[in-house]
């Protein structure tokens, strides 16, 4: 498995309307993508910190949703004003309890 982390930072304001945005259009959105295991959006308010934590069952799947990504991270950024980054990594080991 392969997971991909989008870092959002931003004012409070521009945070809610993250958390918003997530909420009423990347998750359709990002449910069409093929290979998605997974999907977590956490925050720190405090810090006005978001995290979007995309699970993927290969890292073919990951990479074939790179298109998709860039342009809902664009719109996002465009429509929040946050800046975002992304990092890519190898799931090495998990447990679910």
């Amino acid at each position: 498995m392969f997971s991909r982390i989008g870092t959002w930072q931003g004012s409070p304001a521009e945070l809610e309307s993250w958390i918003t945005r997530a909420r009423e259009q990347v998750k359709a959105s990002i449910q069409q993508d093929a290979g998605l295991k997974a999907v977590y959006w956490l925050v720190d308010r405090e810090a006005g910190k978001g995290l979007i934590v995309t699970i993927w069952e290969s890292r073919e799947a990951m990479v074939a949703s790179e298109q998709a990504r860039a342009t809902r991270q664009a719109a996002t950024s465009a429509a929040t004003g946050a800046t975002v980054t992304t990092e890519r990594y190898e799931v090495v080991d998990w447990l679910i309890t």
